[in-house]
């Protein structure tokens, strides 16, 4: 796990037109971000937003290429991205549990309460909690792309037969496997991630929602994943979500689901036709949010 001591504050500047955009991804990425611009008492430059993190040093440069990634795909849509800069500095280590906590407060998703350790939330019926410590790099749940994937997730419990097993690709800190096992308690889940900060989150968590027994975490990469699965969940980015097209159908069983997110409103056209192409499976639902959208596809009938 990261230490406090080895984090550095990370400054994002930005366009305003694109803030939004910019401000969803770094919320789902790190968790809890500060935002700057000109009426805020500590002032970005005119038109520019500015975002400030707390960053694991060893991680400034891939966060900084998921930004990129982000304003790059946004230029190409119309938007203006540009200018955009970044730069790091050096911080107290002590202030960032304040600021950590000051950031990321208990959320109601649907009947999903997402909450930190620290807060107390008291639930309605049918209300589901999900504990989560987000530590340094890794979501709360705020994203939109996490929210429609838990909406999905809502849907598909609504509708559907219960799953025999879910897998959960790219599971961050947890929160949409741990989602999963709450809803079916005879369900096998398989949390899979590649990062090893990713693995160690999401593995406190899955104990501290005490569901060791029920949750099986695996450091892999996405396109290793093995087995059959009644649903797939995968919070990805494009790029990845089309280089696993030709293995994810093969993780669904006969009558299986698969949620796609991760996806701005305008790349979900593209990537549904890669996935529905020769039938391999079908469209059953799409949802957007804040300009991101979610798909929810289906073994073909």
């Amino acid at each position: 796990m990261v230490l406090v001591s080895d984090l550095t504050q990370a400054h994002f500047s930005v366009p305003a037109g694109v803030a939004d955009a910019v401000a969803n991804l770094l919320t789902e990425r790190l968790g809890g971000i500060e935002q700057r611009d000109a009426d805020t008492l500590a002032p970005a430059d005119k038109g520019q937003v500015e975002f400030v993190a707390w960053v694991p040093s060893s991680d400034v440069s891939e966060h900084v290429r998921a930004v990129e990634h982000l304003l790059s795909s946004l230029n190409q849509l119309g938007d203006d991205a540009a200018p955009f800069s970044w730069h790091t500095e050096e911080a107290d280590p002590d202030s960032w549990v304040e600021a950590y906590k000051k950031h990321f407060k208990t959320n109601r998703l649907g009947r999903f309460v997402i909450k930190p350790s620290w807060e107390d939330a008291e639930l309605e019926p049918g209300e589901l909690s999900i504990e989560i410590d987000p530590g340094m790099a890794f979501g709360t749940g705020l994203h939109a792309s996490t929210r429609l994937a838990l909406s999905c997730l809502a849907r598909v419990a609504r509708l559907c037969p219960p799953p025999e097993a879910v897998l959960d690709l790219g599971c961050g800190t947890g929160i949409l496997a741990i989602a999963a096992a709450k809803l079916w308690s005879a369900t096998r889940v398989v949390a899979v991630d590649i990062d090893e900060a990713a693995v160690a989150s999401c593995r406190e968590n899955v104990e501290r929602n005490d569901l060791g027994g029920r949750i099986e975490v695996q450091q892999r990469a996405a396109a290793k994943a093995s087995g059959r699965f009644g649903l797939v969940l995968a919070n990805l980015s494009e790029e990845v979500l089309l280089k696993l097209r030709p293995t994810l159908p093969k993780r669904l069983d006969e009558f299986g689901r698969l949620v796609l997110s991760g996806l701005l409103a305008e790349q979900a056209p593209g990537v549904c036709r890669a996935y529905t192409r020769a039938l391999a499976l079908e469209p059953e639902y799409s949802e957007e949010d804040s300009g991101w959208r979610a798909l929810l596809l289906r073994t073909h009938l």
